[in-house]
């Protein structure tokens, strides 16, 4: 039976309360104590004795009722433990000095392929795990270690912290934490962490019929389990295309990683995507790293820009899509992973094949199934809900109230040339909004970069017709006062040179954001 004894603060009073137990003659097996409170194991105890027992403690000076319970704290925390621990899916093992184990979780016996995890107490850690890490690990006292190991010929990432130190002057540890996790779990994280909200492909803005089509092709082909090369140029947004495709897929709870192939140089961007061996370079992390192929295992991995990658990194990645083996960097064993390649390109391919520069057997296993994303300008009815939505996510950013636009600014954006895409378009959105504190986007707020500020582009040979006699006079307007300004030391110079006041050249300048 377990009581708590309801206690009052005091020196001694302790030592009193298991005199009781003794002079009846009771085993204590546990017993602990906070603040008000002495709680007490004692399965001698039975409900026929407890009345003389509870009489003979609240006689006790300071002891004010008994009640029975049923755990004691240090049970209660051992028994909330216990129960995360094991409902925790990475593998997790509490270990002494020695490396004999305290406790490990059921996640821990499944990867041991063991069936009970019970059996693995009292057993030494480097009897489980590999035995030159574990014994270096528990030669450091569990100080801070992370490295790869094999378990099993699974790759897992085994991270250690201490527990629990002793109160000598220099504090020792009484054991250590071992958390394992695996190549699909790391690859998890990494993709939570990068997640850009992207969900189906109702999430692409995008109402126009060609828009339309392209999702509804996208969408046909997200689930089918082949590789898929999506084209079309800067800025249209080909990883939301992808995104969406791997959410759209039976692959949607796995990881989705990503690698801009034009970003690394060919020896980084190598072990980036294939991993490398303990020892394989200067510099290389401790017991190796796995690579993209392996943290997306069972998921997808979108290779964008795939026309900047190298020949041999191309030789490598055909050997991978031919038979779903690689090595790391350094590496003999032969890895086999399950992924799905999503790659995209602004290149023309083809062209690149017949140069030289590109593989075309490598191509061919790319070029399975394909996305078109077609340029800003084959769908500018799109652009007025595109720059809605970019205006809500940059005020959002910057902690803004709600924009609005002016008809004549949307019309400028929708006859503006857009080379950089939608990318273009959100970037001169977010910087308009920035640079001035309006809740009206007005045509002279409107800022495409450092030297043409609100100036419409041409679209082509020839410029599109404004939408109406106002909007031509406004451009026409600011663009004047454009070149005009630079060819004057002062508005007042400006001013006697075009024939009008000072007053005016200063308001001009003013609304079309030259001043």
């Amino acid at each position: 039976m377990r009581l708590d004894i309801h206690s009052r603060n005091r020196l001694g009073i302790t030592y009193e309360v298991l005199e009781v137990f003794a002079r009846h003659k009771t085993d204590v097996r546990a017993i602990d104590m906070i603040t008000h409170h002495i709680y007490v194991d004692a399965p001698d105890i039975t409900d026929g004795r407890l009345p003389r027992l509870k009489h003979d403690l609240v006689t006790i000076p300071g002891i004010s009722k008994v009640v029975k319970t049923d755990m004691l704290p240090s049970e209660r925390r051992r028994t909330q433990l216990h129960a995360v621990l094991t409902a925790m899916p990475q593998p997790v093992i509490a270990a002494d000095l020695r490396g004999n184990i305290l406790f490990a979780n059921r996640a821990t016996a499944v990867i041991l392929r063991i069936a009970d995890e019970e059996l693995l107490k009292g057993r030494k850690l480097n009897e489980i795990l590999d035995k030159r890490a574990i014994n270096e690990i528990v030669r450091g006292g569990y100080e801070k270690y992370d490295r790869e190991i094999q378990i099993k010929d699974e790759s897992y990432f085994i991270h250690t912290s201490p527990f629990g130190f002793d109160g000598s002057a220099i504090p020792r540890p009484l054991g250590g934490i071992l958390i394992l996790q695996s190549r699909t779990h790391l690859g998890g994280i990494i993709s939570a962490l990068n997640k850009k909200g992207v969900g189906g492909f109702d999430s692409i803005i995008g109402n126009s019929k060609i828009m339309q089509s392209v999702k509804e092709r996208a969408a046909r082909l997200a689930p089918i389990e082949a590789p898929l090369l999506i084209h079309g140029e800067t800025g249209t947004g080909k990883e939301l295309f992808a995104r969406a495709c791997h959410t759209n897929s039976p692959r949607t709870d796995k990881p989705f990683l990503a690698i801009n192939c034009a970003s690394l140089p060919e020896s980084m961007a190598e072990s980036e995507l294939f991993g490398y061996e303990d020892g394989a370079f200067s510099n290389a992390s401790r017991g190796g790293k796995p690579g993209l192929f392996e943290l997306a295992d069972k998921g997808t991995l979108f290779l964008d820009e795939i026309g900047e990658m190298t020949p041999y990194l191309q030789a490598k990645l055909l050997r991978f899509l031919q038979d779903g083996t690689f090595r790391r960097v350094g590496g003999s064993k032969e890895i086999k992973v399950d992924i799905r390649i999503i790659s995209a390109t602004n290149r023309d391919l083809s062209q690149m094949t017949e140069q030289g520069s590109f593989r075309a057997d490598l191509l061919f296993r790319l070029n399975v199934l394909s996305i078109h994303t077609p340029p800003l300008r084959e769908h500018r009815e799109d652009i007025k809900d595109l720059a809605k939505a970019f205006a809500n996510n940059a005020v959002a950013r910057l902690g803004r109230a709600p924009v609005k636009f002016s008809k004549l600014a949307l019309n400028l954006l929708q006859d503006a040339k857009w080379p950089g895409n939608v990318r273009e378009l959100e970037n001169v959105i977010f910087r308009s909004i920035s640079l001035h504190e309006t809740s009206t986007l007005n045509l002279e707020h409107i800022i495409f970069d450092g030297s043409n500020q609100g100036v419409i582009q041409p679209t082509g040979d020839k410029a599109r017709p404004p939408k109406d006699y106002q909007m031509a006079l406004e451009l026409f307007e600011k663009q004047f006062f454009t070149d005009a300004k630079q060819h004057f030391e002062s508005t007042r110079q400006l001013a006697k040179r075009i024939g009008v006041s000072h007053t005016t050249v200063a308001r001009k300048l003013k609304k079309y954001g030259l001043i």
